[in-house]
């Protein structure tokens, strides 16, 4: 059994800085410790990197129980910390239904009207996108089965120390051993090989333990685009890096790639979300949590429609696959982990 403590919060609250702030301290204890999130694409997952900081994807299928979820956390930890965002959203209140025990970061600012500061949120979010909610939903509807569990508040940003956990505006965090805590026991274990490998931009953190060899360029792409194309290596990983406007002619040759960035080699249209919302929050958690994995979670077009795929991974481009190869090189449009791409032979560990 290990411990596992859960961040959740809306965006912007400080969640991942109090994650890698605590990761710090236990490690510093002699713990060892992995940080976990939830499968919400590229965001974030370059911070957790550059502390070099184990860090794990768990999909959106682990959220159908919590023995499904075990089965994605990998073995040989002391302690978890798990980042949950958008935990009154269906996406977050999936992972937040699994556990007892929830640490939410809130930001001094919004510690004493949070339920009016969440919902100004969402209301914001929604008006930013195109399709728009439709008549039916109520954005707030989660709130209570969100908070119907211990909820230890975790104030961040402050200007002097409080009672409870908090982080202050020097990014320090204290009183962390009020943090709310659960308990689980990992399943997963990850094949090992001595393949030689190259990587840059973000991508699953999961290639580091598959290949402890891997060397990463963080984001320079020029200097990786000059060592890929001497073709020393067994494999390239080529990451998100946020934008369209990095293009490269086309992939070289000479060994498999992995890549994470279409746009680099291929020309693709985005998806077009153009039609309201027609569920509800409810409704679509309940999908979420007794379908099998694939399941259609939305009409096509709507807002959530780019999980309409075999992995629940936001696409973002109109590809009927969310993985698809040619010649040398294996797309994915979405954060496709590589314990996918292992199983459905897309990627070679041996």
């Amino acid at each position: 059994m290990a411990d596992l403590y859960i961040l959740a919060s809306i965006p912007n609250q400080g969640k991942t800085t109090a994650a890698i702030l605590f990761e710090n301290k236990l490690k510093n204890e002699g713990k060892r410790v992995a940080c976990l999130q939830q499968n919400k694409g590229k965001n974030d997952v370059h911070r957790y990197l550059f502390k070099d900081c184990y860090h794990y994807t768990i999909p959106l299928e682990a959220t159908q129980g919590k023995p499904a979820f075990e089965q994605w956390v990998p073995q040989g930890y002391d302690a978890y910390i798990m980042e949950i965002t958008m935990p009154y959203s269906p996406f977050g209140a999936v992972y937040i239904d699994l556990f007892n025990n929830i640490n939410e970061i809130i930001s001094y600012e919004a510690k004493d009207h949070w339920k009016e500061y969440v919902h100004s949120y969402y209301q914001q979010l929604w008006k930013k996108i195109r399709s728009g909610i439709g008549p039916k939903q109520d954005l707030m509807e989660l709130w209570e089965y969100t908070r119907n569990r211990r909820i230890q508040p975790v104030i961040t940003k402050t200007p002097d120390i409080l009672e409870g956990p908090c982080v202050d505006n020097e990014k320090r965090l204290h009183h962390e051993g009020m943090l709310a805590v659960e308990t689980i026991q990992p399943k997963m274990t990850l094949p090992k090989s001595n393949k030689r490998v190259i990587a840059v931009g973000a991508f699953p953190a999961e290639y580091w333990d598959i290949f402890p060899s891997l060397h990463w360029f963080r984001f320079n792409y020029a200097e990786f685009m000059e060592e890929l194309r001497k073709k020393k290596h067994d494999l390239a990983v080529i990451g998100a890096c946020g934008t369209d406007a990095l293009n490269v002619q086309e992939p070289p040759r000479g060994y498999p790639v992995i890549c994470y960035q279409p746009s680099v080699f291929l020309e693709l249209r985005k998806k077009i979300r153009a039609i309201p919302f027609s569920s509800t929050y409810p409704e679509l958690v309940k999908l979420i949590k007794s379908q099998p994995p694939g399941t259609p979670l939305v009409p096509d077009g709507e807002p959530y429609s780019g999980y309409n795929n075999r992995y629940w991974v936001n696409q973002e481009y109109e590809r009927v696959e969310p993985v698809w190869k040619t010649g040398n090189t294996v797309f994915c449009d979405g954060w496709v982990l590589p314990q996918y791409l292992i199983r459905d032979g897309f990627l070679e560990v041996n």
